[in-house]
């Protein structure tokens, strides 16, 4: 209440219980994000500095809201169902601009993968894990995480020749 300039009597006309404050950071974090990747989606780029821009916001945000990633995988069976709702709705924008920056590079022909949905929720889940596996990460850097995150993706996502992948089916 301090740090806001905001009476704790006040906040109450806001905050009724534990389950409002949760929401409430649930839109905070979701606003940072949405903010993060649309400056990546209105800055012009082609589809693959696209999706590692989206990638890198990602990661940035859930690195700065660790606590609130926890809490999203932990804790939200505590939400109101109509909260809960809408933290889903919101989480679904994110799966749908991966979606859509996937199909666009498997238009243009960069991007070579059955199932853009799948993959773009896991790369949800992927950036979610710098919070979630925090604990078997501590050594290494944020830098680091996105540099081996994106070379898994961007790895198998690429098109790639004939000649240049193992056309062995075993080893897929």
């Amino acid at each position: 209440a301090s740090k806001s300039n905001v009476s704790i009597g006040s906040l109450y006309d806001y905050i009724k219980n534990k389950e409002d404050i949760l929401y409430l950071l649930a839109n905070e974090f979701f606003d940072h994000l949405r903010r993060e990747v649309m400056k990546i989606l209105d800055g012009g780029y082609d589809v693959v500095r696209q999706l590692e821009g989206t990638i890198e916001a990602m990661l940035r945000v859930v690195d700065r809201f660790q606590e609130y990633t926890l809490f999203t995988y932990r804790d939200s069976r505590y939400l109101k169902r109509e909260d809960l709702r809408s933290l889903m709705e919101q989480e679904a924008f994110f799966n749908e601009t991966f979606t859509k920056i996937i199909g666009e590079g498997i238009q243009e022909g960069i991007f070579e993968i059955q199932e853009p949905e799948i993959v773009a929720n896991m790369l949800t889940v992927l950036t979610h894990s710098w919070a979630l596996k925090r604990y078997n990460l501590r050594k290494f850097s944020l830098y680091a995480f996105r540099e081996v995150l994106l070379e898994l993706v961007l790895k198998g996502l690429i098109k790639h020749k004939r000649g240049d992948l193992l056309t062995n089916e075993s080893h897929r």
